[in-house]
């Protein structure tokens, strides 16, 4: 058997190394989505700096950012969520990406399996929880985070025997999405979901395949109605022609079917 496709060990040190890995990978994917954020919608917070480098500032203050600043999730806590340089309030957003990528970690590794399979699916549902976060707070989904999901999936797959059903749930997710957007548009004439959502199925599809599309738009589609009318009910609801974000119930549907289906 190929050493990938070894169970992962449960060995309580790298258990440890994995969660404090992901916490890692939670920090910079917060940091990410941030700036990918704030260039799309044309703010010049992060002017200049790039996506894959560049040290951490604090968006209010433009201070540098070090190790003390830095702990996932402990230094938003123990600085009382507020920047120790000037003060500002730090978003949540930051603390939730961190600890969203330990929980999808610890999850894949509950539901088991190869390692190279639990650490591909972590990975992806701490892309997912990023996701979440900038479409919720922003509407919309950077390529920069969704398309790298396809061609993991399609990794993944390959070292696990199973690439031919996940280019067909890559083709499959996306095209029907694309198709209802398609639709959607010429029937109402106006824009009814966005081209990321439909990036985001495509990804999707690869990790689930065609038999999980399905499932994930149902998961997706109800999740969403849940959310839009939880949010009337607390009077923070949207209008009725007003836009809301289809990639949180697309995220959910993908990472639940990945893990249970």
């Amino acid at each position: 058997m190929p050493p990938w496709l070894q169970p992962f060990p449960s060995d309580p040190v790298l258990v440890a190394a994995g969660i404090a890995g992901f916490a890692a990978l939670g920090s910079f994917l917060g940091a990410a989505q941030a700036r990918l954020g704030a260039a799309i919608d044309g703010e010049a917070t992060y002017a200049g700096r790039s996506f894959w480098s560049g040290r951490s500032i604090c968006p209010s203050c433009g201070a540098t950012l070090s190790i003390p600043d830095l702990v996932p999730v402990v230094s938003w806590l123990a600085l009382k969520r507020r920047c120790r340089h000037c003060a500002a309030a730090v978003p949540s957003d930051y603390a939730a990406i961190e600890a969203g990528s330990v929980v999808a970690f610890l999850l894949a590794l509950w539901i088991g399996g190869p390692w190279v399979t639990v650490v591909a699916r972590g990975i992806l549902g701490a892309v997912l929880v990023a996701l979440v976060v900038v479409d919720t707070r922003r509407q919309l989904l950077p390529d920069a985070l969704t398309l790298p999901l396809l061609p993991l999936g399609l990794l993944e797959a390959w070292l696990a025997g199973d690439l031919p059903a996940a280019a067909a749930g890559a083709v499959f997710g996306g095209g029907l999405l694309w198709l209802v957007q398609l639709l959607y548009r010429r029937l109402r004439g106006r824009e009814g979901l966005g081209f990321g959502d439909v990036k985001l199925m495509a990804a999707g599809g690869a990790w689930v395949g065609p038999a999980g599309v399905g499932p994930v738009l149902l998961i997706g589609a109800l999740a969403t109605l849940a959310a839009a009318g939880l949010a009337h009910l607390v009077g923070r609801g949207p209008g009725l022609t007003a836009r809301i974000a289809f990639g949180p119930g697309l995220a959910l549907g993908i990472f639940a079917v990945t893990l249970f289906a």
